[in-house]
């Protein structure tokens, strides 16, 4: 499911529905598929996700943009911010 990630320093990124994610204690993982993580982000460096808000391609930058994340924490149109810092 397409979704925006705004990261604590401000960074806003756009991710498309090949993007696998999950939240756990905080930390938001990342990958191509629901499971195998690639890209996992510290609590304190992400702020807000905004699912089924973003409809663009994948950013490619070479890091955490070329990475998916899945909905199981969220629903369409809701913005998750529950996290444990």
């Amino acid at each position: 499911m397409a979704f925006k990630l705004t990261y604590s320093d401000g960074q806003e990124t756009d991710y498309d529905d090949g993007t696998a994610w999950e939240v756990d204690n905080g930390v938001l993982k990342m990958g191509r598929e629901d499971g195998e993580w690639t890209v996992l982000v510290s609590p304190s460096h992400w702020a807000v996700i905004e699912v089924g808000a973003a409809t663009a391609p994948r950013a490619e930058s070479g890091d955490a943009a070329e990475e998916a994340e899945d909905s199981d924490e969220a629903e369409d149109g809701e913005t998750t911010e529950d996290r444990d810092d």
